[in-house]
């Protein structure tokens, strides 16, 4: 049904643009600003990979908190101030060993805000009705309103950039305390699944052909997301190139986003899959033989695919492949495998590789990588009916 006179979800909303407001300048440009400190690319993917090292367990933890206490408002807000003061830490480091500790203090909160927000707006969008494409949105947009200004601000890459990440998140976390707190939530009605199901689930070889090509995938895209400030200063490019080349893929993403119940049901989430790690190929490809600014931003349009389409396909398929009991477990599995283990390898590779080959051949590399989870998708058939969920 239609949602309900007055109840419209501006309180999400405006949280998820403030928070990735942040995430709008923290992703593009914190390797450019380790790069400053002096740090190596070594180190550099190390300090990357502390993100995704969190993501593997901290988000289950947090999650199970919410559920118990019925208050996923409250848990947001901690976590949204946990990650604040975590870039205030950052914002004084000056050593490797400073920034890795403020870097896990803001991961051991910050890698859940996500999922945490999600639950709020899939809730919302349960009992008033819209859609969680329509609130999630927001928060792309609020990626390009940070993005795109902050790359033709800034004259060059310093401590900016990570205090105005850690005002941008302090006035989320602010907002929540204001609003989102304050709301209680039981959300997961029914019996818990067991961890018998989980386990069933993810020993079904579909299920881990799949995992392993969407893990693949993120460890060829990590040399865009690590390494794209860094190269862009080495080529001795503006600073907005960086701002405009995220702005550019996160408006494809949007697009793809507002278009995907037109056209995606045309295609299944395993060939759309294909498509994509194809596209990301040539993005690579393409990436590693120019050193215009107008083609690197150019490329960036493909991650409407690379990403936008990628990202949805995948949630899609393992809809089809897990039980109602277990959507949310196969959910944490790709989170886990893509974006936990995919990420931990791939930053902490290709900062090693930045130093010894450069951007252009190290994005040569990722373009050859991500021709691999093309030829696993080959061989991972499209799941046809969900697995069954073993009795207890």
């Amino acid at each position: 049904m239609g949602a309900q006179s007055g109840e419209r979800p501006y309180p999400l909303i405006l949280f998820y643009v403030l928070f990735f407001m942040t995430v709008g300048v923290s992703l593009p440009f914190m390797p450019g600003y380790f790069k400053t400190l002096g740090f190596t690319g070594a180190q550099s993917g190390t300090l990357l990979a502390v993100g995704p090292l969190f993501a593997l367990f901290m988000p289950p933890l947090w999650g199970q908190l919410a559920d118990r206490t019925g208050k996923p408002g409250l848990i947001l807000l901690v976590t949204s101030g946990g990650g604040a003061i975590g870039y205030a830490l950052l914002s004084r480091a000056t050593t490797f060993t400073e920034a890795l500790l403020a870097l896990s203090v803001h991961a051991a909160f910050a890698s859940s805000i996500t999922s945490l927000a999600d639950t709020l707006a899939l809730h919302h969008v349960q009992r008033h009705g819209g859609t969680y494409a329509g609130i999630r949105t927001w928060g792309s947009l609020g990626f390009v309103l940070a993005s795109l200004p902050f790359g033709f601000l800034i004259k060059e890459i310093d401590r900016t950039t990570v205090l105005v990440p850690f005002i941008l998140l302090s006035a989320a976390a602010l907002a929540c305390a204001l609003t989102l707190a304050r709301l209680p939530g039981r959300f997961h009605e029914g019996p818990k699944p067991s961890f018998a199901s989980a386990f069933a689930l993810a020993r079904q070889p579909p299920v881990i052909l799949f995992l392993l090509a969407t893990a693949l995938h993120w460890i060829a895209c990590a040399p865009y997301h690590g390494s794209l400030a860094p190269h862009v200063k080495d080529l001795g490019l503006p600073p907005w190139v960086v701002g405009v080349s995220s702005s550019v893929g996160v408006i494809s993403e949007i697009l793809v986003m507002a278009t995907w119940s037109r056209w995606a049901g045309r295609i299944s989430p395993r060939k759309l899959l294909l498509f994509c790690f194809l596209i990301s190929s040539a993005r690579w490809t393409l990436m590693s033989l120019t050193s215009n600014p107008w083609v690197l931003v150019a490329a960036a349009a493909a991650h409407g695919l690379t990403f936008g389409a990628f990202y949805l396909a995948s949630v899609e398929w393992m809809v089809q492949r897990a039980p109602g009991s277990l959507r949310a477990t196969g959910q944490t599995l790709f989170v886990a495998a893509t974006f936990g283990v995919g990420g931990i390898v791939g930053y902490r590779t290709s900062g090693g590789l930045y130093d010894r080959l450069g951007g252009h051949q190290l994005f040569a590399v990722a373009a050859v990588m991500a021709l691999l989870p093309a030829l696993v998708m080959w061989l991972t058939p499209q799941p046809e009916a969900q697995v069954p969920v073993p009795a207890k």
